[in-house]
Parts: structure tokens; sequence; C-alpha cells
């Protein structure tokens, strides 16, 4: 598996980052572009089981719902075992509730089991690499830690929430994501909830964002900028 992870990752750094601004500029009611599709189908392939992606919106005040949804339909259309579920947080209360949504749009990845991972906003820009990377990972069988890393997480006996709050510009939030997300798969005692900080200026307000990346643990632990997965998992350890 760590040689299809190598090649899907190369291949995303490939791919052109036009659609990733939200932009299609042969037709402005899509996201993606034919080329774009057609390079996102090759990453695809190396899917291994089927995952759900659940897509919250709402038709109040919703700034990127209609842009963050195209995308997650023409994402579901490129693969067969892609199930993309569309729900209304003001109709849909009791799975909104189920799913803590707490902005909009919201997309939750689901692969075997449901990793507790989670995305507020529109994955533009650099933002979309790690989102498109943790569905195709969750199709796949739990990464291995280390032996290490594996006897620090067999530690954690309540489950931590990782919240990061990104930007579409910053070149190290996508590193801070993986990180989150990888560990998301491998303990069920790990969620991971990414922030899309421009979008969501009072909810970032009230965290006092200042930089991105910002990894909150737990509501409690505080760290800003791009840690090394060692210091991650100690950090997530001593919230724990």
């Amino acid at each position: 598996m760590d040689k299809k992870i190598k090649y899907i990752f190369t291949s995303l750094m490939i791919i052109g980052t036009l659609f990733l601004a939200g932009c299609n500029e042969s037709n402005p009611d899509k996201v993606l572009s034919d080329a774009d599709k057609i390079e996102l189908n090759k990453i695809l392939v190396n899917m291994d089981g089927n995952i759900d992606i659940l897509f919250f919106k709402s038709d109040n005040e919703c700034f990127s719902c209609s842009k963050t949804e195209t995308l997650m339909k023409e994402i579901d259309q490129l693969s067969n075992k892609i199930d993309l579920k569309v729900y209304d947080v003001d109709k849909d209360k009791e799975m909104a509730a189920r799913y803590d949504i707490e902005l909009v749009p919201a997309i939750v990845v689901i692969g075997e089991d449901d990793y507790g991972i989670k995305h507020y906003g529109f994955p533009g820009g650099r933002e979309f690499n790690p989102l498109f990377e943790a569905m195709i990972y969750s199709s796949m069988s739990k990464p291995q830690a280390t032996e290490d890393i594996t006897k620090k997480l067999n530690t954690i006996k309540n489950p931590i929430e990782v919240k990061i709050f990104v930007t579409s510009t910053c070149p190290s939030c996508p590193d801070m994501v993986r990180i989150a997300d990888k560990y998301s798969i491998v303990s069920d005692k790990i969620s991971t909830v990414v922030i899309m900080s421009n979008e969501f200026e009072d909810y970032s307000k009230n965290y006092k964002i200042t930089a991105v990346p910002t990894t909150i643990i737990n509501e409690s632990f505080r760290k800003e900028g791009l840690m090394d997965e060692e210091s991650f998992i100690n950090y997530v350890v001593v919230s724990s």
C-alpha cells in the first residue's frame, strides 16, 4: 500500500490548480474541467473499497454551499465506489446532530468505519489535495503506525477532537491536515475537523485565530504552525 500512497500523493501534486480555486473557465456552472476529471480518475482507480461522502448544506446564508455541492457531485460521478449523500441541516436535523455539524458546508468522509474526518467550507486551493487523499485512504486498510507511536496511541482512553484552522493558500496547512487525518484513520480515539478559517470569520475569531495552521486539541491545547508526526502524537496523548 505504501507504493500506492506514494503514487497518489505524487499524482495529486501534478494536477493543475485551476479547479482548486473553484474556477472552470469553460463552464462557470462546474468546478472540475474535463482535464481535471481525467487526472482524478487516474487516482480514483487506486481505491480499494467503497466510501460515503456526507454533504451538509443550508439554503440560509451559506456562502459556498452551492459550489461545494457541485464539486462533491462531480467527484461522486467519477467513481462507483463513492456514494454521495446530501443533507440540509435545517431539514435533516437528526443527521446534522448525529455528526455534530456546526458549520456549512460540511463534508464528512466515511470509509469502512466512520474515522471522524470532517471538513468545513469549500476545499479550494491547497486544501483540496488532503481532503481528496482522505477519501482515497479511507477506502484502504488502516495504515500502520510505528511501534513507538502505537504504544503512545494505546494510552489514549478518551476521545480526542483535533481542529485545524487553515486557508486555501497556506503552504504548510495541507501537511498538518494529512498528519491529523492519518491518525484519525489509525486510531478510533482521534477525529479531525478542518475549518477554512477565512470562510468562517466569526467562528475563527471565537478561537482567536491569527495564523494558520492553528491546531486545537480537545478545546484546550493550542499550537500554531506545522508539527511533525511525533510532536503531534505527543500533544494528543498529553491532551487526552
